[in-house]
Formats: C-alpha cells, structure tokens, sequence
C-alpha cells in the first residue's frame, strides 16, 4: 500500500480550523497580538507537513534501485558468482536464518529464500529470464572459394540466405534451486547444493543440432547448469563436486558485461580456434573443484576434472558423458580416429586442471591471474584432406603427433574511479597448443589475446559499456576452409587475426528487471573465423552458410560450409530478469 501525507495534512487542517475557531472564542477577551502568535504558529506547521509531503512524493517518483553495490557487479557475474566464498552463489557466508519454528519460511521479503525451519538451513529459489529481438548478417556474401575441394569446389560462393536475418532469442536463461544445511558436530560446517536447468524460452527442447555444431546433450533437460553437492566452512573455504564453469572462467566474468549479447568477451578469449567454440570457458563436467575463504580480498580456487577417457588419444567418448570433451561430438565432419572409427578426434581431452587468485576489495580494484591445461588434446582432423604435408612425413605420422597438451594462462585488471562511476578493465591471454616443430605450420592453437573494457554508470539505473577483443595471430592455420591459397601450408603465415567492437546500454529499472540494447561487429583478416554468440547468446552467428551444392533432387545438400575473413555484425535489444 503507498503511503502518503496527504490524508495527516487535511487531517490536521481540520483539527487546527476548529481549534482555531473555538480558540478565538475562548480569547475574545485577549488581545489581537496573541491571536497572531497562534496564527503564525499554526502557518508554520502547515509549512513543514506540506514541504515532508513533497519529498515523500518525490522519492516515490524516483527509479527504483534498491540492489546495493554498483551495477558492474551486479550485471557482469552470473548468479552473483564471488570466487573464495562459502556460497558461490551469494557472494557471502550464507545468511544465518532466523528460526521461528516452522518449515519453509522466507527468511527476507524481498528473496525467494527459504528457513528450513529449527534445522537452521536454507534454500533459495533463483533464475534468470533474458530473451532478445536480434537481427544479424555474417557478412559471408561475395566470398570465394580458392581453391579447396569443399565448400563447393574452385570459384563458388556460400549457399543459401548471406544477408541480415531477424531472430528471437533465449539468452543465458535458467532456473535452479541452491540450499545449505549445517552438519551436525562439524564445526559449523554446511552441507551445499544447487541443482540448476538452462531453459529456452523461445525454442523447443531438443539435442543441440545447428547448422555448425551438433551436441548430443538435450536443450532445457534438467540440471544441465552449474549443479554440485558439496560441504562448506567460512574458516576452511569449500569442497564441491559435480559439474560447473572452471575457475579459469569465473575468474574474469566481471569484466564482461555482454554475457548474453551479441559480442561477448567469449567470443575471442579463450576461443583458441575462432567459430564457435570456447575451449576455456565452457562448462566441465564430473568435476572436483575447492574455494578458499576470503582473506582480506585475496581469494583462490582450482578445480580437477578427470577425462575417463578409455582412448590413448581420447578420441573415445568419456564413461558417463554423452559428448566428447571440448564441445567435439562423435562423428562431427566424418572424423575418424586412429583406428578408422568415428571418434573425437576435433578437440576431444582426457584430463583438465584449472585454478585462479582474485583480488577484490569491493570498492575500486579487481586483480586477477588464473591457468588452465587441457591434456591430449585430439586435433587430428585438422590434417584432413592435408597434401602440402612436410617433407618426409606422412598422414599417420602427423595424426599421431596432433595429439598435445593445450593450456592457457591471463591476467586481469580492472580499476573503477568512484567520483565518475567509470571502471577500466583489461584481460591479456596466453593461448598455446604443444606440438612439434613440424606441425607448426598448421597450428592455429597457440596465439595470445586482448580484451578491453570501459564502463560508465550513468544516473537512473543507467550503464553503457564498451568493449574491444583482438585475436593476435596464430603459429598457423589448417587452412580447412576456403582459404586454402593463403593458409594450410607449411612456411606460409596466414593472418588469421580478428579485431571485435561490442557497445551495449543497459537500463536498470529495479533490483531484478534490465533492457539493454547493443551492436557487435567481428572483423576477421583473411584466414580468421571469429562469430559473433559464443558465450551464452542464444545462437551463433558464424562462418557457415546453409549447405551445397544443390542437390540432383533439387535440395541444398547436409553440410555447411565455413567461410573466413568475413565482417559478422548485428544488433540487438533485450530484457532480463533476474531474481
């Protein structure tokens, strides 16, 4: 119910109106002078309700904007991520809940946060809604083929639709449930869990087949988010196991306001390849993984996640996934393994380690250095189709040694000068994939990259942000593509570099609900194929087209074809609802 003064001013001009007129009757006998003293006395309170009345108004009439700490935060970490924290989800020790005896009561009015009554734990019901209007080009009209036997043969252009493409989309969505409950003689330890379901709000569940990747896990199934069990003390940090965004990852997503939108930090950074896959930022699972409690600011973590992989090479499917490891699917472009079967051989690993150091003190400064390895790393199907092999070399040769360790290593700052409301934040990456000398030439893996973020609160709720990637160049390339006249061949350096531009502005209207608007372009040099998506947009915007040649039955053949060195852009407005 809104309150207001109003009522108490005409409620009190009553009371003053017949005081005032029996109290001129009572002093009749007094002088005019006393008469005015109670006149004046009576203006200035009348004065003083009104002037209380307008700035009860005025604050009513002013954007609300109850969520404390500043907005860089409150947008830019997925589920209110803090590294080094008993609940990775609060950014806090969970709250101590007060006990009234019964079951399942809120602990707050303003969360969907539940006491579970005298046994002192909780649970939170949380989500994240975020859907967009988009329209997109990926800028591979006019291009050509040089040479390659796919894509259509010598001379052909990309099949299909190459122009601006109206979409909806459902972005970074989900829905899930976290809880804690003490245990009982552990030293004030807590049992944690969280069960999480990524949701797509504008599209059909389904396994996840585009015309560029191909996925067997299913779109919207349950708990395909972050979801772990584990034990927590505010003395000795966290335990977790389960599957979860490595700490690689989370390290640096305050630096990305563009989670969701076109242009995301992802899309460059900690994508070794270009496209759509990020190698070191994706979600690991059967993971183990500790956070260490926050020391003053400084906070770490590290997570192990074994490969199960039967396979030398780890080309066979990991026991109890339904992919390949690196976002690599059985089968994907006719791969093959060493033995002839279809295996994971375009990105499949066996074992990965990852960790962090944050420094934060929650006002002005966020430092950051973090590590990831990947090892045996499959990526023989970069030799498919190869005849420009070194010298002396031949395909099984050269199949058994793209089989190596990849790792990448950053380091970030940000600064934000209170007085302006502006934060500066820069990432620098290290890329690198291990192979011999003789496969250099070939190894689009090892490059190092670039990320630049400004950001400036605006009065309101306002924000707009900035954001600059660069992707240097690589040792070398495939050459896969249609580029094979400029990449793909030994003492040949391809400029597979990329420069990407993303601008956003974001209105928040309370607590929980956000539109934003933004532009992303990616520019690729002439061997390169960096999107425009990757990193929890609900599609990619990429170097495929729709498949070819025409068919003998008139119908444009299964297989898109990727075509580098275009200019992908597009543009987008949104809402998110966060709660």
């Amino acid at each position: 119910m809104k309150f207001t003064y109003k009522p108490i001013v005409a409620a009190f001009a009553s009371i003053f109106a017949v005081g005032a007129f029996y109290s001129s009757a009572a002093l009749a006998d007094n002088t005019t002078d006393d008469i005015n003293a109670l006149k004046a006395q009576m203006k200035a309170l009348m004065q003083k309700i009104d002037d209380l009345s307008k700035k009860q108004e005025a604050a009513a009439q002013a954007p609300a904007n109850t969520t404390s700490g500043p907005l860089v935060e409150r947008m830019s970490v997925p589920d209110g991520y803090k590294p080094g924290t008993v609940n990775m989800h609060t950014g806090q020790a969970n709250p101590k809940v007060v006990d009234s005896g019964n079951f399942l009561h809120r602990e707050r009015d303003d969360s969907l946060t539940f006491s579970t009554g005298q046994s002192g734990g909780g649970v939170t019901f949380y989500g994240n809604f975020n859907v967009s209007i988009d329209d997109a080009v990926n800028g591979i009209a006019g291009a050509h083929n040089d040479g390659q036997l796919t894509n259509g043969g010598l001379g052909t252009g990309p099949f299909g639709n190459t122009g601006w493409i109206p979409a909806i989309a459902t972005n970074n969505t989900y829905i899930g449930l976290r809880g804690f409950q003490p245990v009982g003689g552990w030293d004030n330890a807590q049992f944690l869990w969280q069960l999480q379901t990524n949701i797509a709000l504008s599209a059909l569940a389904g396994s996840g087949e585009t015309n560029s990747t191909v996925s067997n896990s299913v779109n919207g199934a349950l708990t395909t988010g972050t979801t772990y069990v584990g034990f927590g003390n505010a003395g000795w940090g966290s335990v977790k196991i389960g599957k979860t965004y490595a700490p690689y990852e989370l390290s640096t997503q305050i630096f990305n306001p563009f989670r969701g939108m076109l242009g995301s930090m992802g899309t460059v950074m900690g994508n070794t390849g270009g496209d759509n896959r990020i190698e070191f930022g994706t979600l690991l699972e059967h993971a183990l993984w500790y956070e260490s409690p926050n020391y003053a600011g400084l906070s770490y973590s590290f997570l192990f996640a074994p490969g199960q992989n039967l396979a030398n090479d780890s080309s066979s499917l990991p026991r109890g996934g339904s992919n390949c490891a690196g976002g690599d699917t059985p089968g994907n472009a006719g791969n093959v393994n060493l033995e002839g079967q279809v295996g994971c051989n375009d990105g499949g690993y066996s074992n990965a380690f990852s960790a962090s150091v944050v420094y934060d003190n929650k006002k002005d400064w966020y430092a950051t250095a973090a590590y990831e390895t990947h090892s045996k790393v499959n990526r023989s199907s970069d030799l498919a189709g190869e005849t420009a092999l070194p010298a002396g070399y031949t395909h099984a040769q050269l199949d058994a040694q793209d089989v190596a360790t990849e790792w990448a290593g950053k380091v970030g700052l940000m600064y934000k000068i209170s007085s302006t409301g502006t934060s500066i934040g820069g990432v620098y990456e290290w890329l690198r994939r291990d192979v011999p000398d003789d496969l250099q030439y070939q190894n689009e893996r090892s490059r190092t990259g670039h990320w630049l973020l400004i950001q400036q609160d605006i009065a309101g709720g306002n924000q707009i942000n900035f954001g600059w990637a660069h992707a240097d160049k690589a040792n070398g390339d495939p050459g896969q593509h249609n580029d094979s006249s400029i990449a793909g061949s030994p003492g040949q350096q391809p400029d597979n570099s990329a420069n990407m531009y993303s601008i956003a502005f974001t209105h928040q209207v309370d607590r929980n609900l956000s539109f934003y608007a933004n532009y992303a372009i990616t520019e690729n040099g002439a061997a390169a194929h960096y999107d425009l998506g990757a990193g929890g947009h609900g599609y990619y915007v990429d170097c495929h087209d729709a498949g070819g040649p025409i068919s003998a039955s008139g119908f444009i053949a299964s297989g898109p074809n990727c075509w580098t060195g275009t200019k992908i852009q597009g543009v987008t407005g949104g809402m998110q609802y966060r709660f």
